[in-house]
């Protein structure tokens, strides 16, 4: 519709330049002919003559604002148009903006998700091998572990299983000490990503819903 309105405009303001330059133009011819000369040359100096030129310039003016009052009577029916067509073409953009958004949210709250989920995943598993520590950690069980072991360095061994066991059981009991921290900001990010994923959701559902029904009424 815009380009209707600068056609239009480009069309009648060329219909006006032109009307104006063939009026004057047919003007000029008149008075350059010998008879148009021999008219003037017989007229007395300041008389009529100069009436029919202000009479001719006059017509010229109201011409021209005729063509201008024509033009922006064209341009007041075709604005509206235009800018409801500009209107509806802003709130299109607007609605793909904000699937954008909601598709951007959606994935952002899917990835915190799953790192939630692998962080529980992590901590179930640390919290089974560290039982499992304590249980192989106990003398007897190490006697057990070595017993298939042919060797007369049986205290050395014991000694060396045990620290093994014990430097693995302190290390899962500081990551173990720190899940909770993480898991706690995991579950409010997550949250809050849902909370803005259902707004979205809840404010653009009914705007292309609407949408859908100018296309198909039915």
């Amino acid at each position: 519709m815009n380009m209707r309105v600068r056609f239009f405009s480009i069309l009648i303001c060329g219909l006006a330049l032109f009307g104006a330059q063939s009026f004057a133009q047919s003007v000029r011819q008149g008075t350059s002919t010998p008879q148009g000369q021999e008219q003037l040359a017989s007229l007395p100096p300041n008389s009529n003559s100069m009436e029919a030129v202000a009479s001719e310039i006059d017509l010229l003016r109201k011409s021209v604002q005729t063509l201008s009052t024509r033009l922006r009577e064209i341009s007041d029916r075709l604005t509206p148009e235009a800018k409801e067509n500009d209107s509806s073409t802003d709130k299109v953009r607007r609605i793909s903006a904000n699937i954008e958004l909601l598709a951007r949210t959606e994935e952002r709250a899917g990835i915190l998700r799953k790192q939630l989920l692998e962080l529980i995943e992590k901590e179930t598993s640390s919290r089974s091998r560290l039982a499992q520590i304590d249980e192989d950690i106990r003398p007897e069980n190490i006697e057990r572990a070595l017993s298939g072991i042919g060797t007369t360095r049986t205290v050395e061994l014991r000694e060396t299983r045990r620290r093994v066991l014990e430097n693995e059981r302190k290390g899962l009991e500081s990551l173990l000490n720190q899940t909770p921290s993480s898991r706690s900001r995991l579950e409010e990010d997550v949250r809050q990503a849902d909370s803005l994923v259902t707004k979205l959701r809840q404010r653009l559902m009914p705007l292309i819903e609407r949408e859908i029904e100018k296309i198909n009424p039915n």
